[in-house]
């Protein structure tokens, strides 16, 4: 059994925390770290859930980003020995998504979604349901005073069709346009109390707030679907959520608390926050990250990386000048992000992680910590 297994395994007597189900977000769109705050872990799950089912609209078919937000779920998962199963009709994603079944739907508003979701539920039996639908019922104004209430039979369609799944229904991402962010504001402003009553009446239904993990500069041109480091950002929500544990993001090109040398700072739309680090590849040569760390004892440490060198490779850490192992990391290409993972001890306070070249200069786009489980 893995350690993940083992927490959610744990989780079997604990109730439902709405309050935490919001979520927060800090140093919105500046050089600070984004921490996603989610839920307390799962109520009452009955299994360990592997059968996982992405289920929305375009932004969950990952348009505009080959595969979207699930490409780093998966590498997040995996990288914690899930044995996860995404599930669905679809198929879309890029190489290093290996598994990229999903029931994401370009154009599709709630009503569709509904007239279809009780056979796909039938038929793949998800122990997880990741549900986002909403935008387009907002940008095309559909009857949109109805729109909550579209929802909410669609959130009693899916847990009533598998109900021991838990279901976390997300709030839907911000929209650039101004009349447009306000609609989409007042129909996300109903989804909270649809969610609570719904887990008051025992069913495994959580609020996930993903408007709030992105601003308006992680959308595209489009200003509807978000950018490659938007995605990057919704897959941390999802699974902060999912795990119930906060997890705090660190891009590697911020000067405030990333040191960089003999490599450069280079810029990539496809990065999460516009920018990487690579060519670490001089014996000197380092990635090192000062953090301030709020508590002692031990977190996840998880870095996204890309490697194109042709073959797997390792760059050395070190936690607070002390050797902390080696980190592998698979050849997908450049800017074909993957997520490996490692436990480390940090002290209350200030802390320094360094990635230094081992076999290879992999390019590092940016680290995220969450209290090991």
């Amino acid at each position: 059994m893995t350690r993940l297994e083992r927490t959610l395994l744990a989780a079997v007597a604990s109730l439902l925390c709405l309050a935490a189900c919001a979520g927060v977000r800090v140093a919105a769109g500046g050089d600070g770290p984004h921490r996603d705050l989610a839920a307390a872990p799962k109520a009452d799950p009955a299994v360990f859930p592997t059968r996982v089912m992405p289920l929305g609209d375009s932004i969950t078919d990952g348009l505009q980003s080959l595969g979207g937000y699930r490409s780093d779920l998966w590498q997040y998962m995996r990288a914690d020995g899930m044995k996860v199963d995404f599930v669905g009709s679809r198929s879309s994603g890029p190489p290093q998504l290996a598994d990229r079944d999903n029931e994401g739907h370009p154009g599709w508003r709630i009503h569709q979604l509904t007239a279809h979701a009780r056979a796909w539920l039938l038929e793949y039996r998800p122990d997880v349901v990741l549900l986002q639908i909403g935008t387009n019922d907002v940008i095309q104004r559909r009857d949109l005073r109805a729109a909550p209430a579209r929802l909410a039979a669609l959130i009693d369609l899916v847990t009533t069709t598998v109900p021991s799944a838990q279901v976390y229904v997300a709030t839907i991402t911000p929209l650039a346009a101004k009349a447009r962010e306000a609609r989409a504001r007042a129909f996300n402003a109903a989804i909270p109390p649809i969610v609570a009553a719904r887990a008051s009446a025992g069913r495994h239904v959580h609020l996930v707030d993903m408007h709030a993990a992105l601003g308006k500069g992680d959308l595209f041109a489009d200003g509807i679907h978000p950018t490659n480091g938007g995605y990057a950002k919704m897959a941390a929500r999802w699974y902060s959520a999912i795990t119930g544990e906060p997890l705090t993001r660190w891009e590697a090109e911020s000067p405030s608390y990333a040191t960089v040398s003999d490599g450069e700072r280079l810029e990539t739309a496809n990065a999460s926050g516009d920018g990487k680090v690579g060519y670490l590849a001089g014996a000197g040569s380092f990635l090192q990250f000062t953090l301030e760390m709020p508590q002692t004892g031990r977190y996840r440490l998880y870095v996204r990386a890309g490697n194109g060198t042709g073959e797997p490779c390792e760059q050395r850490l070190t936690v607070n000048g002390r050797a902390g192992g080696r980190l592998r990391y698979p050849a997908y290409g450049w800017d074909r992000w993957t997520i490996t993972a490692a436990d480390v001890a940090l002290n209350a306070g200030r802390d320094t992680l360094r990635l230094t070249r081992a076999t290879c200069s992999a390019e590092i786009d940016a680290i995220a910590l969450a209290p090991a489980r």
